[in-house]
């Protein structure tokens, strides 16, 4: 079971993934959209199962500067990074789901 779970997390991992370049290559705001609503969904069944999500950075937009998953964060008025990778707003974004 185990195996079959990290499995499948690899074939949506790579899915959202090619669904975030998809978007990238085609400038496609909606389809960011579509895949951050697709990961949020994904973490709250998962949560409902007992089951960690995946870490935010992998899956949902940054809600400070915007970032997608796969992009580091950027410093923005108000917010700056300092020496840190992510904005702390999205790396407890699945504590919120």
């Amino acid at each position: 079971m185990a195996e079959e779970n990290a499995e499948l997390l690899a074939i949506f991992r790579d899915a959202i993934r090619r669904v975030r370049e998809g978007a990238v290559r085609h400038g496609d705001e909606e389809l960011h959209q579509a895949a951050q609503d697709i990961s949020r969904t994904v973490c709250a069944v998962r949560r409902g199962r007992g089951q960690p999500c995946l870490e935010a950075a992998e899956m949902l937009d940054c809600p400070v500067c915007g970032s997608h998953p796969g992009q580091n964060c950027i410093s923005v008025p108000g917010h700056p990074l300092g020496d840190r990778t992510f904005h702390p707003e999205r790396e407890h974004m699945t504590e919120e789901l």
